[in-house]
């Protein structure tokens, strides 16, 4: 590993990780974004449903999951749909397709902004449902999870002997959404239309001689000073934006990311497929635009299950490779959080 000075760079990893197996979980089924819009009305009494359909056709984002029913303002998930519920779902996938059990894993780490509770955290809950005994360790973060997660577990996976590291990002945003504060405040009908909740989880093992892995990874911020572009105000239970911060430093995330990637030895015209930051169902054409690279290379999910924050890479990946990738498919993660404008990814090929 290298650590970059404080102008530049991110922290980089060449560490080469074993891809074990993923794993996803999306609670009941997808919910249009009409069928949404109608169901707000319908029991809410708030009618943004003009404001509403323009940003869901701005976004590009026809339908996600959601874990909750929208009987009351404030409310908690459906049973066996809350976050722990969802990430100790997708992680039981990504074991099983690993042909692992849980007894076999050394580590647990879990990112999140939308935990159950403060303390104790989210992941000792998956711990818990998941009869999980062993080390576990929880990140508070949103789009960059993954990368920060990768960082720690690239560590792990360097002692001798080490066992399988499994992370796992979870979120549940719609429980962080008010419907009732909608004719007050427009921003919340952003934060309807772009929320979906889910979790995806991946196994990791020890530098393999073949397979699925992990070729390189990195993580960094652009954010010194700045407000942050997306915040959970003190005392509410929802999520605040700064659209114009976002919007101004969207391009400057992709080209750091970009800019790492290269660094480390694989440029962006080498991978066979990008997974951008799931932020709407438009970024395929964002980012092909911004990139010059061709539509069919840019992954998006974000179009059928909406933004899911911290679980968003893990999902996208998961999907990926259910896709069908021929061995030895480059593909590159370019992570970006509003947050504090942090930027993460991995280089990762196909086996």
């Amino acid at each position: 590993m290298t650590r970059a000075s404080s102008q530049s760079p991110p922290w980089t990893s060449r560490a080469r990780l074993a891809v074990l197996g993923t794993g996803t979980a999306l609670p009941g089924p997808p919910l249009s974004s009409e069928d949404l819009i109608e169901l707000v009305h319908r029991r809410f009494a708030v009618d943004v449903r003009h404001e509403a359909r323009a940003v869901a056709r701005r976004m590009a984002i026809a339908s996600r999951h959601i874990c909750r029913d929208f009987a009351a303002r404030h409310e908690a998930a459906r049973p066996g749909q809350g976050n722990a519920d969802l990430a100790a779902g997708a992680v039981a996938v990504a074991l099983a397709a690993a042909g692992l059990n849980v007894s076999d894993v050394g580590y647990l780490i879990g990112h999140t902004t939308t935990p159950e509770q403060p303390l104790p955290s989210n992941i000792a809950y998956v711990a818990d449902r998941l009869g999980y005994a062993g080390p576990h360790v929880e990140l508070r973060q949103a789009c960059t999870g993954f990368a920060n997660a990768l960082m720690i577990a690239t560590g792990l996976l360097a002692a001798p002997g080490a066992k399988p590291v499994v992370i796992v990002g979870s979120e549940t945003g719609s429980l962080f959404f008010d419907p009732g504060r909608m004719a007050q405040d427009r921003g919340q009908i952003v934060n309807m239309m772009q929320m979906g909740d889910g979790a995806g989880a991946v196994v990791l093992g020890p530098a393999p001689q073949a397979g699925a892995m992990l070729e390189a990874i990195w993580f960094g911020s652009i954010g010194l000073g700045r407000r942050p572009g997306i915040q959970q105000l003190s005392g509410r239970q929802e999520f605040d934006h700064d659209f114009a911060g976002i919007l101004k430093s969207g391009r400057e995330l992709f080209d750091a990311d970009v800019a790492a990637a290269s660094a480390l030895g694989f440029p962006v015209e080498a991978a066979h497929f990008l997974i951008p930051h799931q932020v709407s169902g438009r970024v395929r054409l964002q980012a092909a635009s911004h990139l010059g690279v061709s539509q069919e290379r840019v992954f998006v999910n974000a179009d059928r299950i909406g933004n899911t924050g911290s679980a968003a890479i893990w999902l996208a990946l998961a999907d990926l490779r259910a896709s069908g990738l021929e061995t030895g498919a480059r593909v590159l993660a370019l992570g970006a959080e509003a947050s504090k404008y942090l930027y993460g990814g991995f280089a990762y090929v196909h086996g």
